[in-house]
């Protein structure tokens, strides 16, 4: 797709219409950690579109600190609550950056909705190579008119929202492939993180991100519920399994820890909770839908 020259070019427009312009365009490498825009304090006024190439930046916006990889381009409305950099654990940060009129923010807030402000489009897709074309003809001045500019412009924003649309269609099948991973893998003691994002075909932190929108909770967390769900019907029903046992059938490998663990969420030991469902003669087991039953 590259290489190319590492310049930047801008547009200037004398029009009373009001239509969505690309106003810069650039090819940058930064390897400098002093490299750092704080939007807070700028004056110009565009929504930028960043596309990871090589190396990896970050954003922070919102308190929430993303990384921005290759194939990955981050969307931010300048001025704003957002600051970009290149990070402590990263030597490299190559871009193309793609400055466009304010006419684009209802497709940006869009975006925001579906994926946040970074959006995974890959390195070879239809999108970055349109990223190249479009860098292209800037460099070589090929945007005779305003209508011309603001045609490519609409086009690019036209992609770049289904792209992120369907990006974020995926991505939410993924993560029900992760939910249903720890569904019925809990009981594994090898059960974490790494392997269920592996498992879903995202990274540890997308899943995150994405697990707790859909589901209002951390993977980790759900993990832990489902663990302990299944213990206390395993300590409410089966009197003859040692506490042993009972950890070991809901993915802990150390009793000890199963029992910080319990006790931590339920209020009180394990043994406790199983000692004081002991004074039932029968223990039924409520779901939260009926069973079927088999005739």
């Amino acid at each position: 797709m590259y290489p190319l020259e590492h310049k930047s070019v801008g547009f200037r427009f004398s029009s009373d219409l009001s239509l969505l312009t690309l106003k810069g365009a650039g090819l940058q490498l930064v390897e400098s950690h002093t490299y750092c825009w704080d939007n807070r304090e700028r004056r110009d006024e565009h929504c930028l579109v960043q596309f990871c190439l090589d190396g990896q930046g970050a954003l922070l916006l919102d308190g929430i600190c993303y990384p921005v990889r290759p194939g990955e381009a981050f969307l931010v409305d300048i001025p704003g609550k957002s600051r970009y950099f290149l990070p402590d654990d990263s030597d490299r940060w190559e871009f193309f950056f793609f400055e466009f009129s304010k006419e684009c923010l209802p497709l940006l807030r869009r975006i925001y909705g579906h994926t946040g402000p970074v959006v995974a489009a890959g390195l070879d897709s239809p999108l970055a190579r349109q990223m190249d074309a479009l860098y292209t003809r800037a460099l070589q001045d090929q945007f005779a008119t305003l209508y011309e500019n603001s045609r490519l412009a609409y086009g690019f924003w036209m992609d770049l929202t289904a792209c992120a649309l369907s990006a974020a269609r995926d991505s939410l099948s993924r993560v029900d492939a992760a939910k249903a991973f720890m569904d019925q893998n809990y009981a594994r003691q090898d059960l974490n993180l790494d392997r269920i994002a592996d498992h879903a075909g995202l990274s540890k932190y997308y899943l995150c991100k994405e697990f707790q929108r859909r589901f209002g909770t951390t993977p980790g967390r759900y993990l832990r519920e489902i663990r302990l769900a299944k213990a206390c019907s395993l300590l409410m029903t089966n009197t003859d399994y040692t506490m042993e046992e009972i950890a070991n059938r809901v993915g802990y490998s150390s009793n000890n820890y199963f029992g910080k663990v319990f006790r931590a969420e339920k209020g009180m030991p394990p043994d406790q909770y199983k000692r004081q469902n002991a004074r039932y003669d029968l223990v039924r087991s409520v779901y939260e839908t009926p069973k079927i039953r088999q005739e």
